[in-house]
C-alpha cells in the first residue's frame, strides 16, 4: 500500500462520476487533472460518462479513462497501485467489473475501490458520519461508521433529485436557458443559484439581468435562480415525488442501529456540486433542527474543498495503513478469481 516512506507504492487516485472526473497521485493536496466525465484524450468532450445513476454503463469508457490518466500522469502502471471511487449504491457486480478491467487491461499490482461517501468523510479528517451526496443524476444518503458505509441495510436512501434535474427545472422556469449545455448550466448554478434560509412563501419578481457564460456569450436570468433551488427541500412544490434532502437524512438515520447514532449524526456531510450553492448548508442545518431531537453538526466545507472532496479523500486513504487489508493484489486476483476475492475483500 502507499506510504510516505515508499515512493514506489504511491497510488494513482481516480475519481469518476456521472459528470466529472479527477485524477492524480495519493499524498497530493489536489488532483493534477480535473475534467468532464465525457473528456477524451484529444481534449474534446464527445465521450460517454461511464457511470450513470450509480451503474457502470460503459466498461470500455472506464478503460479509456484509466489509460488517459496513466498517460497524463506519466506513470508506469506496474509501479503503482490504483485507487478508484465508486458510488455508494453501486452493485457488487459492477465493482467486480472494475476489478477485471484493472487487472486484465493494465499491469497495476494492486487495486482498491472505496465509496465516495467514505472518501468524502476522510477528506474532512473523519471516519464516521452521514453523507448527503447530491450528484449529477441522483441523490444518495449514506451512513458511514468507522470508514464502512452501511450499504447493506435500508439506511441508504436514494432519490431522483439531482443536479441534472435542477438544470431541467431552471430551463423550464426560464426558456432562455433551454439551449445551454451542461458546462454553461453548471456556471449558472455555481454563480447565481441561492438557497433561501427559510421556506419562502413568495419570491418577488425582479428585473432580468445578463449573465456572461464561460464561452463569453450572454443569457438573461431572473428569479428562477432562487426559485429552482427550493426543490432540494420541497420537491413536491414542483410535482416531484420525493422527500426533501433533510427528510432523506431523517429517514436514513432512523433506520440505523441506535448504538451508532451519535457518531454518525455528529457529522452530516453535504457532497456533490449542487450542495455548493450559496446558503445550502445553512438551510440544511435549519431544516434538520425541525426534524431531529438530538445534537448534530452540518459540515460546511469551502467551495474549493467541495470541488474535489472524493478525490482528496482518495489521496488520504491511499496513504493510510487503515485500508491495507482491503487492497486486492494481482496475485490474489489471478489465484482466486474476481468473484471470490472481491467478496472476500468486501470492496466498499
Amino acid at each position: 500500500m502507499a506510504s510516505d516512506s515508499d515512493e514506489e507504492n504511491v497510488a494513482v487516485v481516480l475519481d469518476v462520476g456521472s459528470y466529472h472526473l479527477s485524477y492524480g497521485m495519493s499524498g497530493d493536496d489536489i488532483p493534477k487533472f480535473s475534467k468532464l466525465a465525457t473528456a477524451t484524450k484529444d481534449d474534446t468532450n464527445n465521450g460517454q460518462a461511464p457511470v450513470y445513476k450509480a451503474k457502470l454503463v460503459d466498461k470500455e469508457r472506464i478503460n479509456e479513462i484509466i489509460k488517459m490518466a496513466v498517460e497524463d500522469l506519466g506513470v508506469q502502471p506496474e509501479d503503482k497501485f490504483l485507487l478508484m471511487s465508486n458510488p455508494a449504491s453501486m452493485s457488487m457486480e459492477d465493482k467486480m467489473s472494475l476489478c477485471e478491467i484493472v487487472f486484465e487491461s493494465f499491469t497495476f499490482p494492486g487495486f482498491l475501490t472505496l465509496s465516495e461517501s467514505t472518501l468524502g468523510l476522510y477528506s474532512t479528517g473523519r471516519s464516521s458520519g452521514l453523507c448527503l451526496d447530491v450528484g449529477h443524476t441522483m441523490t444518495t444518503v449514506v451512513p458511514v461508521y468507522e470508514g464502512y458505509p452501511l450499504t447493506g441495510c435500508p439506511s441508504v436512501i436514494t432519490s431522483p433529485i439531482s443536479g441534472l434535474q435542477l438544470d431541467e427545472l431552471l430551463k423550464k422556469l426560464n426558456p432562455k436557458l433551454a439551449g445551454l449545455d451542461s458546462v454553461a448550466m453548471t456556471a449558472v448554478k455555481k454563480q447565481l443559484c441561492q438557497v433561501a434560509e427559510n421556506e419562502p412563501t413568495m419570491i418577488p419578481e425582479y428585473e432580468m439581468t445578463d449573465f456572461v457564460l464561460p464561452d463569453e456569450s450572454k443569457v438573461s436570468v431572473g428569479n428562477e435562480t432562487k426559485r429552482a433551488s427550493e426543490f432540494l427541500f420541497s420537491p413536491h412544490y414542483f410535482g416531484i415525488k420525493s422527500p426533501g434532502c433533510h427528510e432523506m437524512i431523517y429517514n436514513s438515520l432512523h433506520k440505523v442501529d441506535p448504538d451508532g447514532h451519535k457518531e454518525i449524526i455528529e457529522n452530516v456531510l453535504p457532497m456533490g456540486g449542487t450542495t455548493r450553492m450559496q446558503g445550502f448548508a445553512k438551510r440544511l442545518q435549519l431544516e434538520l433542527l425541525g426534524v431531529l431531537d438530538y445534537e448534530f453538526n452540518v459540515i460546511d466545507q469551502s467551495p474549493a474543498e467541495k470541488e474535489h472532496m472524493s478525490w482528496i479523500g482518495g489521496s488520504v486513504c491511499g496513504e493510510l495503513t487503515t485500508f491495507e487489508q482491503m487492497w486486492i493484489f494481482r496475485s490474489e486476483f489471478e489465484e482466486e478469481g474476481v468473484e471470490r476475492i472481491c467478496k472476500k475483500k468486501f470492496m466498499f
